[in-house]
Protein backbone atom coordinates (compact mmCIF):
# COMPACT_ATOMS: atom_id res chain seq x y z
CA UNK A 1 0.00 0.00 0.00
CA UNK A 2 1.20 3.51 -0.93
CA UNK A 3 2.60 6.14 1.60
CA UNK A 4 0.48 9.21 0.97
CA UNK A 5 1.73 12.59 2.37
CA UNK A 6 -1.28 14.25 3.31
CA UNK A 7 -4.27 13.67 5.28
CA UNK A 8 -6.47 15.31 3.64
CA UNK A 9 -9.23 13.51 0.81
CA UNK A 10 -7.67 13.39 -2.20
CA UNK A 11 -8.97 13.00 -5.81
CA UNK A 12 -7.56 9.73 -7.64
CA UNK A 13 -8.81 7.01 -9.86
CA UNK A 14 -9.47 3.92 -7.84
CA UNK A 15 -7.06 0.83 -8.95
CA UNK A 16 -9.80 -1.37 -8.23
CA UNK A 17 -12.88 -0.27 -9.34
CA UNK A 18 -11.69 2.10 -12.02
CA UNK A 19 -13.53 5.28 -11.15
CA UNK A 20 -12.65 8.88 -10.13
CA UNK A 21 -13.01 9.34 -6.69
CA UNK A 22 -12.52 11.48 -3.35
CA UNK A 23 -10.81 9.31 -0.78
CA UNK A 24 -12.96 8.86 2.28
CA UNK A 25 -10.39 9.37 5.17
CA UNK A 26 -10.87 7.53 8.29
CA UNK A 27 -8.59 8.11 11.34
CA UNK A 28 -6.39 4.79 12.77
CA UNK A 29 -4.42 4.67 15.84
CA UNK A 30 -0.77 4.89 14.86
CA UNK A 31 2.85 4.36 16.60
CA UNK A 32 2.65 8.23 17.80
CA UNK A 33 -0.69 7.98 19.40
CA UNK A 34 0.65 4.70 21.13
CA UNK A 35 4.05 6.60 21.97
CA UNK A 36 2.20 9.47 23.73
CA UNK A 37 -0.37 7.00 25.36
CA UNK A 38 2.50 5.19 27.04
CA UNK A 39 4.41 8.31 27.83
CA UNK A 40 1.52 9.71 29.54
CA UNK A 41 0.85 6.27 31.65
CA UNK A 42 4.49 6.63 32.07
CA UNK A 43 4.16 10.17 33.53
CA UNK A 44 1.11 9.62 35.74
CA UNK A 45 -1.57 9.78 33.66
CA UNK A 46 -3.25 6.60 34.26
CA UNK A 47 -6.48 7.11 35.72
CA UNK A 48 -7.81 7.16 31.84
CA UNK A 49 -6.12 10.51 30.75
CA UNK A 50 -3.50 8.60 28.79
CA UNK A 51 -6.07 7.72 26.70
CA UNK A 52 -6.52 11.01 25.61
CA UNK A 53 -4.41 10.82 22.32
CA UNK A 54 -6.66 8.03 21.13
CA UNK A 55 -9.19 11.15 20.72
CA UNK A 56 -7.17 13.79 18.93
CA UNK A 57 -7.54 13.05 15.56
CA UNK A 58 -3.92 14.85 14.76
CA UNK A 59 -2.45 12.35 16.59
CA UNK A 60 -3.34 9.35 14.83
CA UNK A 61 -3.09 7.77 11.42
CA UNK A 62 -5.20 8.18 8.10
CA UNK A 63 -6.84 5.72 6.38
CA UNK A 64 -7.73 6.77 2.64
CA UNK A 65 -10.41 4.63 0.84
CA UNK A 66 -12.69 4.45 -1.97
CA UNK A 67 -16.62 5.49 -1.26
CA UNK A 68 -17.69 3.46 -3.70
CA UNK A 69 -15.84 -0.23 -3.57
CA UNK A 70 -14.55 0.58 0.05
CA UNK A 71 -11.25 -0.47 -0.54
CA UNK A 72 -8.12 1.00 1.24
CA UNK A 73 -6.16 2.57 -1.35
CA UNK A 74 -3.47 4.70 0.72
CA UNK A 75 -2.49 5.36 4.46
CA UNK A 76 -0.66 8.69 6.00
CA UNK A 77 1.73 7.41 8.92
CA UNK A 78 2.20 10.47 11.04
CA UNK A 79 5.10 8.87 12.28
Amino acid sequence: MPRVTTSMPMQTICPYCGNHIITVTTPVPGILTWLLCSGLFVFGCFLGCCLLPFCVRSFMDVSHSCPVCQQELFHHRRL
